[in-house]
């Protein structure tokens, strides 16, 4: 049995698939008195758990299981953040996906700790590497802070943009942009590949984080990219090509 990492995803061989898993955590945010930055509790599990399904869905995964752990009581923190894991996976489609979990019920805790791990299946990994010449496009406007409304925002990628583009034969990599920001995501795409990306000017901020998956790059070819604009219309920009 191999085990390797891709990107943020580790991939396990098994004899007649892949499992393929996603992690996230945070700590100090949430409601409790101890945390330094003070966020209604279920958009913790709400932000990471879209983090994780995006991951796995962009490189064709099937999800299968999720687990988290919460450092604090089950009333009110617990039944916050599993509602907000309940909520995310209502979104995309799996709303009668098991959850399992562990809470903290012997020691009171002061501050809000977070950890969400999903799982996935899938016969191979939905990538065709990039190539130059290839396209690089992002569906959806960067955001984080206040700026992000995760329900109902239609400038944020979301899991049927994801679907289209997974299903589209003209795409080669898709890759969620995080914390780091699309620049990054493209550049590191870019060099995984011994190419170099070439930026053309656009209106997106590319440069500040992401937030938690609100945008998707991917990288095409050039003559998916007419169909691709009529689909996705003013939520897709060219943000540049690799050569």
């Amino acid at each position: 049995m191999k085990t390797y990492q891709y990107r943020d995803l580790s991939v396990i061989e098994l004899p007649d698939a892949l499992l393929i898993t996603a992690c996230d955590s945070s700590g100090g945010v949430g409601e409790k008195p101890g945390d330094e930055l003070c966020v209604a509790t279920k958009y913790i599990s709400i932000f990471a758990a879209r983090v994780c399904l995006f991951e796995l869905l962009a490189c064709g995964a099937r999800i299968i299981g999720l687990s988290n752990t919460i450092v604090g009581e089950m009333e009110p923190t617990g039944a916050a953040l599993i509602a907000g894991i309940r909520e995310e996976l209502e979104r995309a489609g799996i709303g009668d996906l098991p959850i399992n979990g562990s809470t903290e019920e012997n020691f009171k805790t002061c501050m809000t700790g977070f950890g969400i791990f999903v799982m996935g299946m899938a016969e191979r990994l939905r990538i065709t590497p990039s190539v130059s010449g290839d396209v690089v496009i992002c569906i959806g406007k960067p955001k984080f802070g206040a700026a992000l409304v995760v329900d109902g925002d239609p400038e944020i990628a979301d899991y049927q943009d994801l679907q289209t583009l997974v299903e589209h034969p003209g795409v080669n990599e898709i890759i969620p942009c995080g914390s780091k920001g699309i620049l990054y995501e493209a550049t590191n795409l870019a060099t995984i590949h011994q190419c170099q990306f070439q930026t053309v000017s656009n209106d997106l901020n590319v440069v500040d984080s992401a937030g938690p998956a609100t945008t998707v790059i991917a990288s095409i070819k050039p003559l998916a990219l007419p169909e691709l604009a009529a689909v996705f219309r003013d939520k897709m920009t060219v943000i540049g090509h690799l050569k």
